[in-house]
């Protein structure tokens, strides 16, 4: 039975939640790729990459999280960062570099939001800078995002490396809340602060990576943002009536897509990664705000399909179409019961007629 400050029951929590956001994500990911394949009949140019990589990427972030259930113990002035799972029968060193990898997937989708941002910026004010987006050049925005990732990946590993000193720090704290040996465990730490009270700048240069990574992205989306706020309406006065219309529905599916990854995405690294260096002596089972990473890319394709007219015209038709296949489908069923009925009918009487 659980001691009174045991933490497992969150790790529970963490887990359903993880297992909720997969599947939503999954669903929702797949509906919005599969409308934008095959479902919506106006062309959206490059931009069609985006709205297919983004949603694909999104349900590869949440696979992997189902499949490494990661956490987070912030205590005082660090945090552990690990995984109980030993998927594929995986080693403990082997687990951790995977996540690593997971972290490098999270810093290559909110580069791949920045990028969206971005794109629509240039849709408004500067076409010519498209061609970014188009051919192999599309590849230039991918490496953008995967850059940012290994750096994110690399980071957390080389820098949060589990030492002597934290696993002291965290040893007792882990059996205590969690039942778990740190020794055991696959994962990175991070102790802001040594016994004197000194940064620990091996530990404190994660921080400061991230935060570089964040700064930029978040930079980028406030700044496109902003300017698509104050000059768009102008530009877009030299535009047809459908363009105006569909540029002004990607606008506000942008900044429904600036709040959510900033409660979903951005607030609970910012939380996990700058608690330490306040010193204060608390416990918290920090992992449970994880799991905001997996429901973000469902509620992004929702706001997508949602917004842009264009996907709640598809999904009505197609909508349509599957409830009348459906119809004829029970339509044809009940026609051959009939022709059955009858027949067996008239084989009876003819049957009765003979004797």
């Amino acid at each position: 039975m659980n001691s009174p400050e045991s933490f497992v029951k969150y790790v529970e929590y963490a887990q359903l939640v993880a297992q909720i956001g997969f599947f939503s994500t999954t669903f929702f990911c797949f509906i919005l790729v599969f409308l934008t394949n095959f479902g919506v009949k106006r062309s959206f140019g490059s931009y069609t990459y985006l709205l297919i990589l983004f949603p694909v990427v999104g349900i590869f972030f949440a696979t992997i999280e189902m499949i490494l259930y990661p956490n987070v113990y912030s205590h005082n002035a660090g945090y552990v960062f690990y995984s109980t799972s030993r998927p594929f029968h995986m080693s403990q060193g082997a687990v951790t570099w995977f996540l690593a990898f997971y972290t490098g997937v999270y810093a290559s989708t909110i580069s791949m939001l920045s990028v969206q941002f971005l794109y629509r910026y240039w849709a408004i004010f500067d076409e010519t800078k498209l061609r970014f987006f188009k051919g192999w050049r599309f590849f230039i925005c991918i490496a953008y995002s995967l850059a940012f990732g290994f750096q994110w990946a690399f980071g957390i590993y080389y820098f949060d490396e589990i030492d002597e000193y934290s696993k002291k720090y965290m040893k007792l704290e882990m059996m205590q809340k969690y039942s778990l040996d740190i020794s055991e465990i696959s994962g990175m730490t991070l102790v802001a602060y040594d016994a004197e009270g000194n940064f620990r700048w091996r530990n404190i240069c994660c921080t400061l990576n991230m935060t570089l990574i964040m700064l930029i992205q978040y930079t980028v989306i406030i700044y496109c943002a902003y300017f698509m706020y104050r000059n768009m309406e102008a530009k877009l006065q030299m535009l047809s009536l459908s363009l105006r219309n569909l540029h002004k529905q990607f606008f506000k599916t942008l900044i429904l897509q600036i709040v959510t990854p900033t409660i979903t995405l951005f607030s609970p690294v910012i939380l996990i990664i700058y608690l330490p260096l306040l010193d204060l002596e608390v416990d918290l089972p920090t992992g449970i705000f994880l799991c905001s990473f997996t429901i973000y890319p469902a509620m992004d394709a929702v706001i997508v399909m949602y917004i842009v007219k264009d996907y709640r015209r598809a999904e009505r038709k197609m909508l349509r179409k599957w409830v009348q296949e459906f119809y004829n489908w029970l339509n044809n069923g009940e026609d051959g019961v009939d022709i059955r009925t009858k027949s067996v009918s008239a084989n009876g009487i003819a049957l009765v007629n003979t004797t």
